[in-house]
């Protein structure tokens, strides 16, 4: 079906043009590794240890208010501060650098390929970040620190919490043009599957099985697991495989409260479900992960869901130039799901009848809230934002697209 995508679709894109700027390479100052703990702590502004304790998209596109024109060209955006990004706010637990309070608030990319650093709930972590300000902290994949339990930061630890180091923190690094560069290659593998080991026995994992009903569907489906404090809509570790019996196990997910939220697109219409089986997330049932332990045996029931189609017009001041920069498939309605904790979007071309008017027509919507949105390339070109209700009918509604003069 053509006309549903799911929000991954969209900001994997986004994701993906910033990736230009995420080149993590090692840093390979320093003798040894108690050097470069050293350097690394005197080049960074704030340094602590913390548990993140809320997860918020922020996005213009997604604040924007009813009625208020909207950038159409999000993927060449004149302003990059508009960006979809994270913010994470951590619970402080030892403070290493820095004037910090209680909590603080850290601002990193999505995770799916823009160099976004990712956390679990209910994990410890050791955070390097820094800014401008203690108002306008960052941090990203590429920085310092990570999982306490990770067996590549206990040297960092000894060194900020003044203990003694031991003799592999002074053994002297070796480059791999070096000799005993299969040794140390070896060693870092071992190290990777304790810290694996480690992360399995601190994290746990939701595993069941789908019941649907409704018409048989050569689709699986998705399945999501969403901390009840928020989360990244690309993250990989939200994803669980769906196998071809609708058994599933999560990925390991750190304790906490999670919802699974279902969704599945096929010519039969669409489903967009949360654990039990219902629509609301005030009505869905959040499940408790625990340390080591694995829930088991979850009956997810996927009853079938009606949806409905979205139809309307664009409306644009002055004829776009298709010979130019836009083309008349580049143009497209974009539907935003923005109630409940994770959203469903549906998408499709627009057609255009006449010079500045075009139509478009979006099947298999499911209820909800939604914003309508136009996407079509060239920076002088606005959109409308206009919000409206999917209820228990065809939904008709119109879109104005303003170029700029």
């Amino acid at each position: 079906m053509r006309s549903f995508i799911v929000i991954l679709v969209l900001l994997y894109t986004l994701a993906a043009i910033n990736a230009f700027a995420c080149q993590c390479g090692g840093d390979h100052r320093g003798g040894n590794a108690w050097e470069l703990a050293k350097l690394q702590a005197e080049d960074t502004a704030v340094i602590f240890e913390g548990t993140p304790v809320h997860f918020e998209l922020k996005w213009d596109l997604l604040s924007a208010k009813d009625g208020e024109l909207i950038p159409t060209d999000i993927f060449s955006p004149s302003d990059w501060s508009g960006m979809p990004s994270m913010v994470v706010t951590f619970r402080v637990q030892r403070k290493y650098k820095g004037t910090l309070g209680p909590e603080v608030e850290l601002q990193t990319g999505l995770g799916g390929g823009d160099c976004g650093a990712v956390y679990s709930p209910g994990l410890k972590y050791l955070v390097y970040a820094g800014g401008p300000s203690l108002d306008q902290l960052g941090v990203s994949m590429c920085s310092p620190g990570g999982w306490i339990g990770d067996g590549a930061v206990e040297t960092d630890l000894r060194y900020l919490r003044k203990e003694r180091p031991t003799s592999e923190d002074l053994t002297p690094i070796k480059h791999w043009s070096q000799q005993g560069w299969a040794e140390q290659e070896e060693q870092r593998r071992r190290s990777f599957e304790e810290s694996h080991r480690k992360y399995e026995a601190a994290t746990g994992r939701i595993c069941g099985s789908l019941v649907r009903s409704g018409p048989k569907s050569d689709s699986r489906g998705s399945l999501a697991f969403l901390s009840t404090l928020g989360y990244s809509p690309v993250a990989d570790r939200n994803f669980g495989e769906i196998k071809d019996d609708d058994s599933f196990c999560s990925p390991n997910l750190g304790p906490g409260k999670y919802y699974i939220y279902f969704v599945q697109a096929d010519d039969h219409g669409t489903s967009a479900l949360y654990y039990p089986g219902v629509t609301d997330v005030s009505k869905a049932t959040p499940l408790e992960v625990h340390a080591g332990q694995t829930l088991p045996n979850i009956t997810f029931h996927v009853p079938a869901q009606s949806s409905y189609s979205v139809r309307g017009f664009i409306f644009a001041n002055e004829k776009p130039d298709f010979s130019k920069n836009v083309q008349s498939h580049d143009v497209v309605v974009v539907l935003i799901r923005s109630d409940g904790d994770r959203r469903v979007w549906f998408s499709d071309e627009a057609k255009f009848l006449l010079p500045k008017t075009a139509y478009f027509k979006i099947g298999h919507v499911v209820p909800g809230h939604y914003f309508a949105w136009v996407q079509m390339p060239g920076q002088d070109w606005m959109a409308r934002k206009v919000e409206f209700d999917v209820t228990d009918h065809m939904k008709f509604i119109s879109v104005d697209v303003v170029r700029k003069k």
